[in-house]
């Protein structure tokens, strides 16, 4: 594709060379809005700019061509389905392979796919990059953030590869996307002081039990709802996690595969929540009394349950959190952050990482390090008096009781300078 600048009437045109589908040789005339005098060179530069968007755009509707020839010699019903459609339909033939979890996660997103693409009567063949760019647009615009796009892409990626193997669209739009951005979601904390103040707030309150278990323990919200009477052992002290609960389209999905194999863990029953849990079972008894027949006896094992029985429902809980954090003024974090707090005062209490991803549940040591590993001063301190022992004499560095830890201190400045999570405190800090 050649492009030249041409005068007329005064102005500046970029003219481009191309050759067409039937391999004809054509002009296309771009204006550049400058006048003739002096801006040859500023005006090729933009008519070389549009000239690539030009490119784009007959690349994408070659493709388009292509994309229905192909569908049209290989009479393939798949090709001219609706492109949701057929991301459904990729799921229902995964979901032997797929865990419960996995597949309901799958499911959601279709209802997505099919707002956007069916609205404009999209079929698998008509899909290209530039579709798909636009798609991602319109959903950053409703607020969706760039690790959701990557979670839909676990069904749009493979269902597209599928269908490239299958011969059914000549090419994988995927190839010609730009991958998306790298964005961490940011990981805030309460210190000792802001977990105090909540327990206080959230005394008697509906959601005691779930925000209590998810403080304490650091459980993830889906492990929290899924816990059953049976997990709980009054009488050796323990708690078991080994259901987690989902919510696809209304419908409640009790599963025993949790995100890892070691997030299935036993944890010692601590005293304040045992007594919460014990109260929070008789006030239940009250409950079914109170209501009778229309107590609901669909979820009588479940522990976190509304008055009435019901059970409550993930986004419930996340959003209703949000309401008591923002209504009394405590600093905004959200409910997966309890999870954080938990890990983030554990370590700054002197419990090893080790352990802190035992707690956690997390698959592999790494996983706890690499997210906690910027708040544990502790094994610089041991490194520190290591080396200085093998070289020197001196006395091995001690860290002063008195001494605010370093959690305790980061905290504090992070707050007063008006910092929201440990990711932007520590690039401010790192300049």
């Amino acid at each position: 594709m050649n492009v030249s600048i041409h005068a007329k009437k005064g102005f500046l045109y970029g003219v481009i060379t191309y050759y067409d589908e039937a391999n004809v040789k054509r002009h296309k005339w771009i204006s550049t809005g400058l006048k003739e005098r002096g801006n040859k060179k500023e005006a090729k530069k933009i008519a070389e700019e549009k000239a690539e968007e030009f490119e784009k755009e007959l690349i994408a509707s070659r493709n388009k061509i292509s994309r229905r020839a192909n569908a049209n010699d290989t009479d393939k019903s798949d090709a001219v389905m609706l492109f949701s459609d057929y991301c459904d339909k990729y799921v229902e033939e995964r979901k032997p392979k797929l865990s419960a979890s996995v597949y309901y996660g799958y499911k959601r997103y279709i209802p997505l796919f099919k707002k956007f693409f069916d609205k404009r009567k999209l079929r698998l063949i008509d899909v290209t990059e530039k579709e798909l760019n636009e798609f991602y647009d319109s959903e950053r615009k409703r607020g969706v953030k760039e690790i959701s796009l990557k979670h839909y892409n676990c069904v749009l990626r493979p269902a597209l590869r599928k269908a490239y193997q299958a011969k059914l669209i000549p090419d994988n739009p995927f190839d010609f996307l730009e991958p998306l951005h790298k964005e961490k979601s940011p990981m805030s904390y309460y210190d000792k002081g802001e977990m105090k103040k909540l327990f206080e707030l959230i005394k008697g309150h509906p959601l005691e039990v779930p925000l209590t278990l998810a403080a304490y323990y650091g459980f993830r919200r889906s492990e929290v709802l899924g816990i059953r009477w049976s997990a709980v052992d009054f009488e050796h002290k323990l708690i078991t996690i080994n259901h987690k609960l989902l919510v696809v389209e209304r419908q409640v999905i009790l599963t025993d595969e949790l995100k890892t194999k070691t997030s299935h863990r036993t944890l010692p029953l601590i005293p304040p929540v045992e007594e919460l849990l014990l109260r929070h079972k008789a006030k239940i008894e009250e409950n079914k009394a109170f209501y009778g027949n229309v107590y609901d006896k669909r979820y009588l094992d479940y522990v976190c349950v509304e008055e009435d029985g019901k059970i409550v429902y993930p986004d419930h809980l996340t959003k209703k959190f949000a309401d008591l954090v923002k209504e009394n003024g405590l600093r905004h974090i959200r409910l997966h952050d309890l999870r954080h707090s938990c890990a983030s005062n554990m370590l700054a209490s002197g419990v090893p990482l080790k352990e802190i991803q035992e707690w956690l549940g997390h698959s592999d040591f790494s996983t706890t390090a690499n997210v906690y590993s910027h708040l544990d001063f502790s094994f610089k301190i041991k490194a520190a008096n290591t080396i200085l022992s093998a070289y020197s004499d001196e006395q091995p560095i001690v860290k002063k009781e008195s001494e605010l830890s370093l959690l305790e201190k980061a905290s504090q400045e992070m707050k007063a300078l008006g910092f929201t999570s440990i990711e932007e405190y520590l690039a401010y800090k790192a300049k």
